[in-house]
């Protein structure tokens, strides 16, 4: 499907965009979410009036490009921003959208100044590291998901004084998590899986002490790491770790004695752990034994 209308629309001919005709007459007032998945729409009515959640997924960015473009023709410099198109956004989600680059992404967020959550995935022509970050002033949860080109955290996301949340899926290139993470101290929950060249270590950088307010760290498929980091024992406030598909981790740190809020760790996958985390008799128990609940998931039990 690439068009919405039985007879093609006045601008399907309009392959660079610079006008919106047609298509910026029909739109759609009233809607507050919109998902778009595999259906490479080109012509639609537009959707400057979201204000809860969209999604495109293996779509087309044009009638994104144009739904955008409506505050060039339709505003002036007097108007406020919270009118401009998606200006009031609370959810975005990309994913493999033919035609996003850098660029465009970076001058639509500029405008979403209401987003509370983001994802980006599959998207192999965005460089997230030269993006502007600054504007998502708001932004409480953000989702990086299969950007291979991706080697460090972004510097802008440190501006991000909301984030409370951040996961990061499936970032073959990414090799470390600093400076950035050190800086993230509002942040709440960290997921990262499946991001086979990073090394944890926060070697040569000065690292928080027990500010921060990470409570749940989700560390999965991370094959270069041996063993967890030194500055896991700053994460004083963390109530749930787990552990998931470490094959070479032998061991857990004698800084897991200063996780004393912690309530609940998670184990899967870790078969060295096994033996060395049984109640009472494991040679890592004492490390653990603070904690409430302490689950082998390979087992479907209690260690």
């Amino acid at each position: 499907m690439k068009s919405w209308w039985r007879k093609r629309s006045i601008d399907d001919d309009n392959e660079d965009d610079t006008t919106v005709i047609g298509t910026s007459t029909m739109a759609f007032p009233c809607l507050s979410s919109l998902e778009i998945v595999n259906c490479p729409l080109t012509s639609m009515p537009l959707y400057p009036s979201l204000d809860d959640d969209l999604r495109l997924v293996k779509s087309s960015s044009r009638p994104l490009k144009q739904t955008m473009k409506m505050n060039i023709t339709s505003t002036t410099p007097s108007t406020s921003t919270s009118s401009l198109p998606l200006s009031k956004l609370k959810s975005f989600h990309v994913h493999k959208i033919e035609g996003l680059g850098t660029h465009m992404l970076d001058e639509y967020l500029k405008h979403f100044t209401g987003l509370k959550k983001l994802t980006i995935g599959d998207c192999k022509e965005v460089d997230l590291e030269g993006m502007q970050w600054e504007a998502l002033k708001n932004l409480s949860h953000l989702e990086i998901i299969n950007i291979p080109q991706l080697v460090s955290l972004p510097l802008g996301l440190q501006h991000l004084v909301q984030l409370k949340r951040l996961e990061i899926w499936n970032c073959s290139g990414l090799r470390s998590l600093f400076p950035v993470f050190q800086h993230l101290t509002f942040l709440e929950v960290l997921v990262v899986t499946n991001c086979k060249e990073l090394e944890l270590s926060a070697a040569g950088f000065q690292i928080f002490q027990d500010h921060t307010r990470l409570r749940s760290l989700s560390l999965e498929n991370i094959p270069k790491c041996r063993h967890l980091p030194e500055w896991i024992q700053h994460l004083t406030n963390l109530q749930i770790l787990s552990l998931v598909d470490w094959p070479n981790l032998t061991s857990l740190p004698d800084e897991m004695r200063c996780l004393t809020n912690l309530q609940q760790l998670n184990i899967h996958e870790v078969p060295q752990l096994e033996e060395r985390c049984q109640k009472d008799i494991g040679a890592d128990w004492y490390k653990i034994a603070h904690i409430p609940s302490v689950t082998d998931w390979s087992s479907a039990g209690y260690l």
